[in-house]
């Protein structure tokens, strides 16, 4: 007879949606996946083609869990200093993107 208790249920759980949730970010991650969400959800790429999107347009290598953010609620103005891997909130400490990654931004040609 096997029974588990309650802690033991609850760390399997978290390994298991942790391994989904690392094996998500890994797949979206794919710079052909990202240039398929580009091309569909920025309009200054939808007329391009996905793989020029992926080879011409995302630039690097996408960060997965690398990247934080800095969340606070004020109404000050954020500053981006470079491309560092992190950066914390007064109020609610290091926030970490899921993925991260760097493209250069189409302008509509009139």
């Amino acid at each position: 007879m096997n029974t588990d208790t309650t802690i033991a249920k609850n760390i399997r759980v978290a390994d298991e949606k942790a391994s989904y949730d690392a094996a998500c970010k890994r797949l979206l991650s794919e710079k052909i996946i990202l240039a398929w969400i580009m091309k569909n959800c920025l309009e200054e790429y939808r007329d391009c083609d996905v793989e020029e999107i992926a080879e011409k347009y995302i630039e690097g290598t996408p960060q997965v869990g690398e990247v934080a953010v800095a969340p606070d609620e004020s109404n000050r103005v954020s500053m981006i200093q470079g491309i560092g891997n992190e950066d914390s909130s007064l109020t609610e400490g290091t926030v970490t993107y899921d993925i991260r990654f760097l493209a250069t931004a189409l302008y509509p040609v009139n």
